[in-house]
């Protein structure tokens, strides 16, 4: 099978923002307790965190890292997790609808100390569900005033001499829900944003606001928090799950992701050109491949190869949404649907660690749009079926599969370019989604000049149901260099991720 892309230095989609590819964990199973936290781990820290997943975290640079939730955020207080450990109270979590210990040694400065160490932004969702304005701006006076009040003292007395200076600052956690704690309507909603808003921003004005939002699911919704909440917030976020057990209908649900980011887009033009000339952003602040387990479980997805490709490809479409999406948050980070997985002393590097490894590490700070020319396949097309989509336990939610449409005409490669400034290079990221073909696939750069020597790492296992334990890691990642003769022609593997990075002779802009 053969395919041509080509690629356009003249067609820029637009600049992506540094913390554009992050991450998420919550006070739920097992992602933060033992996750991250686990003094009991001969691999613990002296500030009981594993060094483990520390060394994992810094090679997977994620640009922020969302905490503490999440449904969990809807009853966080977070007084109740700072000062010295042994006076922290344990109390009964009821942010999920189940019933929960929360232990509050994992809080705040706790927090920090993770994104400092793993050189990470943090990223806060401030409790929307039973919490108040005024407990929100003095956890914003906690983490980044400077001056001698109570909040910035006591931050001070527990060992901070300096502050956070934390930049990105969530109001509420799917607050829509009636699974959340404190559920709101719209106009009750925004009305809150503006009070929490107000507040935190009178005590740090740089701080930056996002507010909840619901994409697709009900666009009224994010109208009317646009409207009422223009000159209140920076950003708007949804959260999106995707995943299915079958092969190719996998993919046909990454173009769910399209259509919510798109409406959005939508509906923030059209109601900026009756606001102030300002830019509201999209957060996608949780998103992930989410199909196999519920709340109730344990939430330990175990990914295979599929799901990597799935990943993959989502990843790239995200990056075509550079213009508006400031911030995606792969859910989560460890254990639960997590990049990686820990035991006692042990770790395992999920299918999807790799993808992500790549897209948030290597790819360039200007998106182009590459045009893909190669043979394709046939899936579900659940653009138009009801949310959820994911199909836990496969009829959780009592979908009738024979009623989903077919899309038609999808590519077996699916391609993301972008360059990087700094480095001077070109970034070219390629998901072959067929299961059992390679594509000889010739590249076409127009408007620049490549050198000789590239940069390739390939992604790929056995079968595309191959997944990776705790006894053995079948999916990995082969990095390696090549030089090029006279035209650049790739051989990218079935079921497989390819990042070639190609330095350029005379600098793009």
């Amino acid at each position: 099978m053969k395919a041509h892309i080509i690629i356009d230095f003249t067609k820029a989609i637009g600049k992506k923002n540094p913390y554009f590819f992050g991450s998420f964990i919550e006070h739920v199973h097992r992602c933060v307790y033992p996750g991250i936290f686990d003094p009991t781990s001969e691999l613990a820290d002296e500030d009981g965190m594993r060094k483990d997943v520390l060394e994992e975290i810094k090679k997977l640079k994620p640009g922020t890292i969302r905490w503490p939730g999440g449904n969990f955020s809807s009853w966080y207080h977070w007084k109740d997790g700072i000062g010295p450990k042994e006076k922290r109270l344990s109390k009964i979590s009821y942010a999920d609808d189940m019933i929960r210990e929360e232990y509050h040694q994992f809080g705040t400065d706790e927090y920090i100390k993770l994104c400092r160490k793993t050189l990470v932004e943090p990223y806060i969702t401030v409790n929307a569900g039973c919490g108040t304005a005024k407990e929100a701006a003095e956890w914003v006076e906690y983490c980044n005033y400077e001056g001698k009040t109570f909040y910035a003292s006591l931050r001070r007395d527990n060992g901070n001499k300096t502050p956070f200076r934390v930049k990105f600052w969530e109001i509420g956690n799917e607050i829509y829900g009636d699974w959340q704690v404190g559920t709101k309507n719209a106009i009750q909603y925004s009305e809150l944003v503006n009070e929490f808003s107000k507040a935190m921003k009178r005590v740090d004005p740089t701080i930056k606001v996002i507010a909840v939002g619901m994409g697709k699911h009900d666009p009224a919704w994010d109208r009317v928090i646009l409207n009422t909440c223009w000159e209140y917030i920076d950003s708007i976020s949804v959260h999106i799950y995707i995943g299915r057990h079958e092969y190719f209908d996998s993919f046909g649900q990454i173009y769910t992701i399209r259509d919510h980011l798109k409406k959005m887009e939508d509906d923030i033009i059209s109601i900026s050109e009756k606001k102030t000339a300002k830019r509201i952003g999209i957060a996608l602040s949780e998103w992930g491949v989410w199909y196999r387990k519920g709340h109730k479980d344990d939430l330990d997805e175990i990914y295979n190869l599929k799901d990597a490709l799935v990943f993959a490809s989502a990843m790239n479409l995200l990056l075509g949404f550079c213009n508006w999406l400031d911030f995606t948050h792969q859910s989560m980070l460890v254990n639960c649907l997590g990049l990686i997985r820990t035991k006692q002393n042990k770790i395992v590097k999920q299918a999807i660690y790799f993808p992500f490894l790549l897209f948030a590490s290597e790819t360039g700070d200007t998106v182009l749009a590459p045009t893909v020319l190669c043979e394709t396949f046939s899936c579900k097309d659940y653009r138009y079926f009801p949310w959820p989509t994911f199909d836990v336990g496969k009829d959780n939610f009592q979908i009738d599969e024979s009623r989903v449409p077919q899309m038609h005409n999808v590519p077996f490669l699916d391609v993301s370019a972008t360059y990087d400034s700094k480095e001077n290079s070109l970034c070219i990221i390629v998901v072959n989604r067929h299961p059992e073909q390679s594509i000889s696939t010739s590249i076409e750069l127009r408007n620049c000049k490549c050198q000789k020597r590239i940069t390739a790492s390939v992604i790929t296992g056995p079968d595309v149901y191959a997944e990776n334990n705790f006894d053995k890691e079948v999916i990995g990642m082969e990095t390696y260099q090549e030089t090029l003769k006279n035209h650049l022609i790739w051989d990218f593997p079935r079921h497989s991720i390819t990042m070639l990075k190609i330095p350029l002779e005379a600098k793009n802009g």
